[in-house]
């Protein structure tokens, strides 16, 4: 009898090993495949942003096993660990590398990328840099440069000046959700109010009231764009009609009337035809604005915005801006004003 005892209590006690083994393993986190094979892997955090074309490409995978930084069409996909962990190897004089993978998608169905690869040796940056025209093609860095500083800005950009450039260089690195929590609504704003205009009536272009705007040529040719994503040549070539630049122009403004736009052409309108002869022509550069603010007093919503610097995000001297709309009980609205106004 006791015998058996003894015999049914070792059984029991091995059973509870074996349970209690089995359970520790179960426990016990296990690392997938790809991060066995890449200590630094690069997490995307923003996948709704990825489409098929460049999740499928050979340049979207090879940054997924690097330490990169995933940029498409200017906007940060990625988190900021990888930034995080290279400078700090770069402020300890350590080793370290950062990837920079700017994605492009043209409306011509074309692509590009762009790499600002950054290797630290002893705390000594290199930077390389390549860029192709498709993203099925492959990356060279065949062009290295020294990099004297390097840092990360509160506007989330990467800032570094290199031999590579006499100015100050960078690139948004870290996603605008995650500089600021009210970020859906800025770029609500932005899009609703200052997109349609913003090359051509805001920033440094101060006006009262519409009345003192002039360029409705160029303003016809941002809103016909922004309306119809394309811009008027498609559909009027070089002669552009007066009444349907009236109409259009008078959606976003008030007291805007057929002969204020046909003395805008400067001698290009031909009464006859009742058209405006214009081939374009206007050229320059990027022209960034970032909505910081907005309150509604009314029926009246301003919205505070800077124009900053494109290659670092910082904002410019004296270059903060409120636009004021009217808005309407069917959703419309009406531009009022922009005008400067302090720094906050």
């Amino acid at each position: 009898m006791w015998f058996k005892m003894k015999q049914w209590i070792a059984l029991a006690l091995a059973i509870a090993l074996v349970g209690g083994l089995t359970a520790c393993k179960e426990a016990t986190p296990q690392k997938n495949s790809s991060q066995a094979e890449n200590p630094n892997p690069t997490v995307v955090i923003y996948e709704e942003s990825v489409d098929q074309a460049l999740a499928d490409s050979p340049l979207y995978q090879q940054a997924l096993a690097q330490p990169s930084v995933i940029i498409y069409n200017e906007v940060p996909l990625t988190d900021s660990e990888v930034v995080d962990r290279f400078l700090k190897a770069v402020e300890e004089k350590g080793d370290g590398e950062l990837y920079l993978y700017s994605f492009n998608a043209y409306d011509d169905g074309t692509s590009s990328c762009f790499l600002n690869h950054f290797v630290c040796q002893g705390g000594t940056v290199t930077q390389l840099q390549d860029r192709v025209e498709n993203w099925n093609d492959s990356l060279s860095e065949e062009n290295s440069y020294p990099v004297n500083s390097i840092s990360l800005n509160q506007y989330g950009y990467l800032v570094y000046e290199a031999e590579s450039s006499s100015e100050i260089m960078g690139t948004q690195v870290i996603n605008d959700h995650a500089l600021y929590e009210d970020a859906d609504q800025r770029q609500e704003m932005w899009e609703t109010y200052l997109r349609p205009i913003f090359y051509t009536a805001l920033g440094n272009q101060q006006w009262s009231s519409p009345a003192e705007l002039t360029s409705w040529i160029w303003l016809f040719e941002d809103l016909y764009n922004y309306e119809n994503g394309t811009d008027p040549w498609s559909q009027y070539g070089s002669d552009w009609p007066v009444g349907e630049m009236t109409a259009l122009l008078s959606k976003y403004f008030d007291g805007v009337t057929a002969q204020m736009v046909a003395e805008s052409a400067k001698g290009a309108y031909d009464a006859a035809t009742d058209t405006i002869h214009y081939e374009g022509g206007r050229g320059g550069g990027p022209f960034c604005l970032r909505v910081t603010g907005w309150h509604q007093d009314g029926d009246q919503l301003a919205i505070e915005y800077e124009h900053y610097d494109y290659a670092t995000g910082v904002p410019y001297e004296d270059a903060f801006y409120t636009v004021t709309v009217r808005t309407l009980e069917d959703g419309s609205f009406r531009y009022l004003s922009n005008q400067p106004r302090a720094a906050a």
